[in-house]
């Protein structure tokens, strides 16, 4: 069985991922990977459509928010048969498209591959993924011996994220890295 590995690009964003058709016109799903789509909705003109051999620009007719989903109508998809061709297809912006954060945010994406250390600056890992959960996010953290533990990015674990230096500080319990 192979595996399949999404690729990150230092520039881009995968902001959602088409789920499949809607309608007949060549309207499309889209599992929206924000936690404020809105703002997308009225900022975006395009995206970059991620295919095997590249990228595509899907120039933004209408986007909308339908329980939860984006239904995005594009000038390049017109009809059912494309829009089902497309399906499972990630959509990617440029990071300048990005919706600007406040002091406390950080996009997920700069959190992966961060160096991991405690409030004494003991180095603990890396983080090799990030799972979303309903309470929030678990970090896996990749120790140097290659095992791995989980921190959870509620309660108070995590105590920040220093965006400059790519490095997540933690305050771990007893019990969370076992040795």
């Amino acid at each position: 069985m192979s595996e399949t590995r999404e690729t990150d690009y230092s520039d881009l964003t995968w902001l959602g991922t088409i789920i499949g058709p809607h309608g007949v016109q060549g309207e499309l799903k889209v599992y929206p990977l924000t936690d404020d789509p809105n703002f997308y909705c009225k900022s975006l003109k395009s995206f970059l459509r991620e295919y095997a051999k590249g990228f595509e620009t899907i120039n933004i007719k209408n986007l909308k928010i339908h329980k939860g989903i984006w239904i995005l109508k594009c000038k390049e998809c017109g009809d059912r048969n494309i829009a089902a061709s497309w399906k499972k297809s990630r959509l990617l912006v440029n990071d300048e498209d990005l919706r600007p954060l406040s002091d406390n945010e950080v996009f997920l994406h700069q959190i992966k591959g961060a160096t991991v250390v405690d409030s004494l600056e003991k180095s603990l890992g890396e983080v090799v993924e990030i799972i979303e959960t309903g309470a929030g996010h678990v970090y896996t953290v990749q120790q140097p011996n290659g095992e791995e533990f989980l921190v959870p990015s509620s309660g108070n674990i995590v105590r920040f994220f220093d965006s400059q230096n790519k490095k997540l500080v933690i305050d771990p319990i007893p019990g969370l890295i076992d040795s």
